[in-house]
């Protein structure tokens, strides 16, 4: 929320309550993006419940090191990725 806050303070559009009445093309425009997104997560989520349902299965003490694991590599990636 912060960053679409500083985002509308880029662009000189004061965020509060008066958005929906001094730019509704904006406001309307970001609810429907909100409806769009949720959509499409459904769409692709739905077939994918068994998938998440195996992942639920893996014991915690094997699946925790591997989430650190993927987070450790991907801080490592783009840490080198902005050095290039």
């Amino acid at each position: 929320m912060a960053l679409f806050f500083g985002a509308l303070l880029i662009h000189g559009i004061q965020p509060g309550p008066l958005l929906l009445k001094d730019h509704p093309d904006i406001f309307w425009g970001l609810i429907s993006s909100m409806y769009i997104g949720n959509g499409m997560l459904l769409i692709l989520n739905l077939p994918l419940i068994p998938m998440w349902v195996q992942v639920l299965k893996i014991p915690s003490r094997i699946l925790f090191p591997l989430i650190l694991l993927f987070c450790i590599i991907g801080s490592y990636s783009l840490k080198t990725a902005s050095l290039k």
